[in-house]
């Protein structure tokens, strides 16, 4: 199967840090949450950023680095200034630490192999828009349509040729 092909724009809509903006105050501060106390995040990822955090909040890297948990989350879930890869990560770990019975649906849907939402295989075909929209559609049924919603565009930000065939179907909402 083909690769579906997206456009400078439709990459640039699916960029971490413009689904990071776009989302509610509650999923930002529960990504953060779950950034900071996650084994899945690196401690070079938390180390940077803190930094990133610091430069924004002009604050001394310390005074982030040393503050509660809570107030970290606070910190992080306000900040627009990070990069992708800071992005990418808080929407990756939001996902295992919070969606992973939505994961484990659309995945077995689509006959997926995969072990707690992560998918076992190194690299999986292109989807094709039929089969996804046949699972996004037992999503719906289940999950609330922003928690689908914001699944399925941190996907195409992960990998835009495997799941490339999602963008009609995201844009199909948003017309």
């Amino acid at each position: 199967m083909e690769a579906q092909r997206l456009t400078e724009e439709q990459l640039d809509a699916y960029r971490p840090l413009r689904i990071w903006k776009s989302i509610d105050a509650d999923r930002r501060r529960a990504a953060a949450e779950a950034f900071w106390k996650s084994d899945l995040v690196k401690d070079l990822d938390k180390a940077a950023t803190i930094e990133v955090l610091a430069a924004a909040m002009h604050f001394r890297p310390q005074s982030i680095r040393t503050a509660p948990h809570a107030k970290k989350a606070g910190y992080l879930a306000g900040c627009n200034a990070l990069n992708d890869h800071a992005t990418g990560t808080l929407l990756y770990v939001y996902h295992f630490e919070r969606q992973v019975p939505l994961m484990e649906r659309f995945l077995d849907a689509l006959t997926i192999t995969h072990e707690g939402g992560r998918i076992e295989e190194e690299n999986i075909a292109p989807q094709a828009e039929e089969a996804l929209r046949g699972a996004v559609e037992g999503l719906l049924g289940e999950f609330g349509k922003e928690d689908v919603h914001l699944y399925l565009r941190t996907l195409v930000s992960q990998d835009e040729i495997t799941w490339g065939a999602l963008v009609p179907i995201l844009e199909s909402w948003e017309s």
